[in-house]
């Protein structure tokens, strides 16, 4: 709080009051304090002149406050305390923080892991045991599920395969608020394909399209490498086929006869 006037002061004295007051306002930042009433007890206020000082061009720029302290240490030697430790915090205020330019560059180096762009799977169960998950893409409009139902007539012969197609959306939980990268979406769709294991033992699987495969293999495996083959789902312990997807192999029908080449 700003020193409390004396009454019958001096006009040095208020002055100095005055000083004291401007100094505490300047170091916290107040330009200008008016009270809002006056205590019953309180003296009258006076205006006060501030003495010019005369400050040469050359010389930094010095705030009010300064000059006040410094005035009031000079006049009187016995001055608070509390004054040099509002002037210590001026300054430590005015101090620039550290800045740590390695950190800085490491920051500006480190690239975010792109984001994976939402995307759904179409999921068959022809019969139990037997899984397929194809890579969806409703824009081509393609006869996919009749090419499925010819092929597995083939394949399973005496079975009539029971077609369903179920879909499967990633993410399955939608938060914008959660990480949407290829780590992060590999995570749940083997989180998912152990859960579903676990419910219904899975004794067959087929991954057709990239799409398909790629959350479920290692992270680095080239679909076009491992096309045609069996792979390991390690996390699951499983075998799973991997082969083009649906529109792929409507597209390219000569792919069929390399289909049943790779078939058990």
């Amino acid at each position: 709080m700003p020193p409390k006037p004396i009454h019958n002061a001096t006009e040095s004295d208020l002055v100095m009051n005055e000083l004291q007051r401007q100094a505490y306002l300047s170091v916290l930042g107040i330009e200008n304090y008016a009270p809002r009433r006056l205590l019953p007890s309180a003296p009258v206020s006076v205006a006060c002149v501030l003495p010019v000082f005369d400050i040469p061009v050359t010389e930094a720029p010095v705030s009010l406050g300064a000059i006040a302290i410094e005035t009031q240490i000079e006049s009187n030697s016995s001055a608070p305390q509390v004054l040099t430790a509002i002037a210590d915090l001026g300054e430590q205020k005015r101090t620039p923080l550290a800045i740590n330019a390695a950190l800085i560059l490491q920051q500006l180096e480190e690239k975010k892991a792109p984001v994976v762009q939402p995307f759904s799977l179409s999921v068959y169960r022809p019969q139990p045991g037997f899984l397929i998950i194809d890579s969806r893409n409703t824009k081509l409009a393609l006869p996919t599920e009749v090419l499925l139902n010819n092929l597995l007539r083939v394949h399973l012969k005496a079975v009539q395969p029971a077609l369903g197609e179920e879909v499967l959306r990633w993410p399955m939980i939608e938060n914008r608020f959660v990480s949407r990268t290829e780590d992060d979406a590999r995570n749940e769709l083997q989180t998912w394909l152990a859960v579903e294991n676990e419910l219904r033992p899975i004794h067959s699987l087929w991954l057709m399209g990239e799409s398909a495969a790629r959350y479920w293999l290692d992270a680095g495996s080239e679909w076009a490498a491992i096309c045609w083959t069996m792979q390991t789902i390690k996390d699951v312990s499983l075998q799973a086929l991997i082969l083009p997807s649906l529109n792929q192999l409507l597209q390219n029908p000569t792919q069929k006869s390399r289909l049943w080449a790779c078939l058990p």
